[in-house]
C-alpha cells in the first residue's frame, strides 16, 4: 500500500511539472503575438511615391511633419537648402508644424554609384523614425548618398510614400560660383523642393489631376517654368538655370489644394 501511494505521488508530481511548461509556453506564445500586433500600428513606409499623399497634405490625422534627415560623409546638406525645403512644406501642407531633425552623419557605402533598390536597403539601416497609425505626426526619410544616381543625371528620387534622397556627387559636381554655375544651395532648395511635391502626389500620382497637364510615361507637368518640369530632377536643367527657384505653376497647386493641401 505504501509503495502504491509513493508512486501515485510521483505521477501527480510529473502531471504538474507538465502542466507548468505549457503554460509557460502559452505564455511566450501570447508574447509574440502582441509584438506583431504592435507592429501592426505602423503606417505602411514601403507604398510607391504620392500614395500618402492625402496624408501629406491634409492635417485631418496628422498635424505635424518630421523630416529625419541623414547624409553620407562630406555631402550634408546645406542649411539654405534644408531651410527652402521646409518653407516649401509650409506652404503647401496643412500642418500646425513642420521640423527637420538635425542631420545626421552615416557611413559611406562606398560605392560610385547607386540604385533605386541600394538606396532602399540603406534606408533599412539607418533610418529611425516610422509613422504611428494611431499618432499625430507624419514622419519622413530624407537621405543624401555621396554618389551618383545609377541612372546618369538625376539630382533626386522619391521611391517610397514617405521617403526622398539624394545625389550629392552629382548636386556638387554641377554646382559653382553664380553666375558662371548655380550654387549648391540654389540646385538643392530646387530638387529638395521637386522630390517632396512627388510624394504630394504630382503629377496626377496619388494627387488627382484637376485639369490635364501630365508628361507622357512620367508623374511630370507639361507647364514651362514649372517645378515639376521632368528636366528639374536632372543636370539638363541647371545647364541653363535662371538663378531663382521655379514654383510650382497654378495647374499643380491646384491638383493639391483640391486634394486637402493649401
Amino acid at each position: 500500500m505504501r509503495i502504491f501511494v509513493m508512486t501515485l505521488f510521483k505521477r501527480l508530481a510529473l502531471f504538474l511539472v507538465c502542466c507548468s511548461l505549457v503554460v509557460v509556453t502559452i505564455s511566450c506564445s501570447d508574447s509574440s503575438t502582441g509584438s506583431n500586433e504592435t507592429s501592426q500600428t505602423q503606417l505602411d513606409s514601403k507604398k510607391g511615391p504620392g500614395q500618402s499623399a492625402e496624408l501629406f497634405l491634409n492635417g485631418d490625422q496628422y498635424t505635424s511633419l518630421e523630416v529625419e534627415i541623414d547624409y553620407m560623409p562630406g555631402h550634408k546638406p546645406t542649411t539654405d537648402g534644408l531651410n527652402s525645403a521646409k518653407t516649401f512644406l509650409e506652404e503647401r501642407l496643412h500642418k500646425q508644424t513642420v521640423t527637420f531633425s538635425t542631420p545626421t552623419e552615416v557611413p559611406s557605402a562606398g560605392q560610385s554609384s547607386y540604385t533605386s533598390s541600394d538606396v532602399r536597403n540603406l534606408e533599412d539601416q539607418y533610418r529611425d523614425q516610422f509613422t504611428s497609425t494611431d499618432g499625430n505626426t507624419l514622419h519622413v526619410y530624407f537621405l543624401v548618398l555621396d554618389g551618383e544616381y545609377s541612372q546618369s543625371n538625376v539630382l533626386g528620387i522619391a521611391y517610397w510614400n514617405t521617403s526622398v534622397a539624394f545625389f550629392g556627387k552629382t548636386i556638387e559636381d554641377i554646382s559653382g560660383t553664380p553666375p558662371a554655375a548655380p550654387s549648391e544651395e540654389k540646385i538643392e532648395s530646387t530638387v529638395f523642393r521637386h522630390e517632396f511635391a512627388h510624394n504630394m502626389g504630382l503629377v496626377d500620382n496619388g494627387s488627382p489631376m484637376q485639369t490635364d497637364h501630365k508628361t507622357s510615361g512620367s508623374a511630370h507637368c507639361t507647364t514651362d517654368g514649372c517645378l515639376m518640369k521632368p528636366s528639374v530632377r536632372t543636370t539638363d536643367f541647371f545647364s541653363n538655370f535662371s538663378g531663382s527657384v521655379p514654383p510650382l505653376d497654378d495647374l499643380c497647386i491646384n491638383d493639391l489644394q483640391a486634394n486637402g493641401g493649401k
